[in-house]
């Protein structure tokens, strides 16, 4: 088994993995999703200086990426993608996904973005419908290999779900029963522990302890596909 990860790190701790998000980038939203796929099975290619404001490895490491053999031959021989949908947030600049490391200033990597890029890019939120069609045409482009699409864990502030992500939850399972693609809530997953055991106070990371049991049970669902 070999598996393809499109998602953040919540997900990489998931075992067999073939580090190619890693090795290029972490995705949010299903365009991110799409872009990614495009690029590992060679049908774009991104040109700078996109090849770098795109990718979270990029932008990290301050230098632009290369889509090589080797990333495509790992991508092809992966059975199995597991994909996080976290956000319904897009980042665009002449028709590229920017990752949100690009311009999002809370996590300092924004003086190393283009002036051009940070001061145009423009930022959308994704409908129901585009959503929708976005997981048909990542189903579609990624058949034979079996898909798996993750939530977000629908954290809970001030005695409420965070709306933004209770609705996007909420849509995610409705659209993979309605197609009946595999789904995991990780809230369920967790439901035997308490957030304050699973996550961190941000509520965008889990704990060790919520990782590392996320990902013993993701192991065992997947073997079981």
């Amino acid at each position: 088994m070999s598996i393809t990860l499109f998602g953040t790190c919540r997900i990489n701790g998931i075992p067999n993995h073939n580090n190619l998000n890693n090795l290029i980038t972490y995705t949010h939203s299903t365009k991110e999703v799409i872009q990614f796929i495009k690029l590992l099975k060679g049908e774009i290619k991104i040109p700078s200086p996109y090849n770098r404001f795109c990718f979270r490895t990029g932008i990290i490491n301050n230098t632009n990426i290369e889509c090589s053999n080797k990333y495509n031959e790992l991508f092809n021989n992966s059975n199995i993608c597991v994909i996080e949908i976290c956000s319904k947030k897009k980042y665009i600049h002449k028709d590229f996904y920017l990752h949100h490391l690009a311009i999002d200033k809370i996590y300092g990597h924004t003086h190393r973005t283009y002036s051009e890029i940070k001061d145009n890019y423009v930022k959308e939120i994704q409908s129901d419908e585009e959503i929708e069609n976005d997981i048909l045409e990542i189903r579609k482009m990624l058949y034979p290999k079996k898909i798996v699409i993750i939530s977000h864990y629908n954290s809970i502030l001030n005695g409420d779900h965070i709306k933004s992500r209770d609705v996007l939850i909420n849509l995610l399972n409705h659209l993979c029963t309605k197609y009946n693609i595999p789904f995991v809530n990780p809230s369920d997953v967790l439901s035997n522990f308490t957030q304050e055991q699973v996550m961190q106070t941000d509520l965008g990371h889990y704990t060790k302890f919520g990782l590392k049991e996320f990902s013993n049970n993701m192991d065992n669902y997947l073997k079981s596909l």
